[in-house]
């Protein structure tokens, strides 16, 4: 609940490339639902490494760039 005012505020604001849309709502994603996200295929093996005891997913977006998460 303490991130929907950040998300209200940056839905209502926009953003002005997907990109940083996507870090800023994965961050407020990662930390609501202790999720890591990457959306940067170099990153993908630093989530894979600290994914131990996770659900580690690979895939790639439309754009074809690799993204990955840790489901903890």
């Amino acid at each position: 609940m303490k991130y929907l005012p950040l998300l209200l505020i940056i839905l209502i604001s926009g953003c002005s490339s997907q990109q940083v849309g996507n870090f800023i709502l994965g961050g407020v994603f990662d930390k609501a639902t202790k999720t890591e996200v990457s959306h940067n295929a170099a990153s993908c093996v630093n989530v894979k490494r600290n994914c131990s005891n996770g659900n580690y997913e690979e895939w790639y977006q439309k754009d074809g760039n690799k993204s990955c998460a840790c489901n903890k």
